[in-house]
């Protein structure tokens, strides 16, 4: 992840910050916290250890957060603030002040190697309606996009109008058949308000079913670029059922609750 934008003053990146920083709550990490992952301060009650940033994916995810890491951290040289002998490490963290817009990509696998595609979607060519197993509500899939990865309509890229708990509703119908064993990436409805940040944190993972997706986010813009095709925003009238390949795609928001905008809660 990366901040693009500053709405409350001017289209610059924040100054990063050298924090004191340990990628694990209870122990010297020993974990690889990757540059572009999501910072969180300590809770405020959990001081078994003292007080000090972190990875914003451990318990309890996602609560105040703060900036993103600049520098990948290793797996070892990491200290809590109570070592027996050595003191804390500070990394580079920049501020997500408010209005700051956040560019994350819909990567096919994170900084780890975990896989950020969905499989499992059914189709036949010249219908428009792609079985995509687990939907847990229905519409929640109203303006986003599919792209298939490999299989017999690898590269396409279709827009989606509709969806109940089975099948999403496609805005131009398949091109050739899909089988269970092709991949395909769901990009999310530009203004969506919930998405599912990877393992790393450091960009956002596939997902079909809304079921599955915890990050509250305010959704801006999706965007695509590839080779010879230069970054612009998904447009229907566009990109629908067009075959692009190699195709990356982000997504632009702001965050709605971090400590940059909200007073911490002391008691």
């Amino acid at each position: 992840m990366d901040i693009v934008r500053n709405l409350a003053g001017g289209n610059g990146k924040p100054s990063a910050l050298d924090l004191l920083y340990n990628g694990d709550l209870a122990a010297d990490s020993t974990t690889t916290r990757y540059s572009g992952s999501l910072v969180k301060l300590m809770d405020f009650d959990d001081l078994d250890h003292g007080q000090f940033y972190t990875f914003a994916g451990l318990t309890t995810a996602m609560e105040n957060v703060f900036g993103i890491l600049e520098e990948e951290q290793p797996t070892s040289g990491n200290y809590l603030p109570d070592d027996a002998t050595y003191g804390m490490v500070r990394r580079r963290v920049t501020p997500i002040t408010p209005g700051a817009v956040i560019r994350a990509e819909y990567s096919q696998a994170d900084p780890a190697g975990n896989v950020n595609y969905d499989t499992g979607a059914t189709g036949t060519a010249a219908s428009s309606s792609l079985t995509a197993g687990a939907l847990t509500t229905a519409d929640t899939l109203i303006g986003a996009w599919v792209y298939f990865l490999n299989g017999d309509n690898a590269g396409y890229l279709h827009y989606i109008t509709d969806n109940n708990t089975t099948v999403a509703v496609l805005a131009t119908a398949l091109t050739a058949d899909v089988v269970a064993t092709d991949d395909f990436l769901v990009i999310e409805a530009a203004n969506t308000r919930i998405v599912d940040f990877d393992a790393t944190f450091t960009g956002i993972k596939s997902e079909t079913d809304d079921g599955a997706k915890g990050n509250a986010i305010v959704g801006l813009n999706t965007l695509i670029s590839a080779p010879g095709v230069r970054q612009q925003y998904l447009d229907r009238d566009k990109h629908d059922v067009v075959k692009i390949d190699n195709a990356k795609f982000y997504h632009d928001f702001i965050l709605p609750n971090t400590l940059m905008s909200h007073p911490i809660a002391t008691s």
